[in-house]
């Protein structure tokens, strides 16, 4: 057998068994009327992403703010140095 006739081989339509589409729609009825019990569940998934988008923002802020401190702090260590400068050379 080559690789056609093997797929149309196993491609060919076939009847369903008798009953086959009372049990389908049997089943599709009971799956609608049970409880569906994913809220718990979807619920804690939505507040641990929550959770780690604030924390990573939080981090972010964080992060952002010590660079401004340190910034801040060379800035203010160079007008120290420059003021140190010009203190000594007026003292001479």
């Amino acid at each position: 057998m080559n690789i056609e006739s093997e797929l149309s081989h196993l491609l060919r339509r076939t009847e369903p068994p008798p009953g086959f589409a009372e049990r389908v729609l049997t089943r599709i009825d009971v799956e609608r009327r049970r409880p569906r019990r994913r809220g718990p569940a979807r619920a804690l998934a939505a507040a641990a992403l929550i959770a780690i988008a604030l924390g990573g923002w939080g981090l972010h802020v964080t992060l952002r703010a010590r660079d401004e401190v340190m910034t801040a702090m060379r800035i203010a260590s160079q007008k120290v140095a420059h003021a140190q400068r010009e203190v000594r050379g007026v003292s001479r």
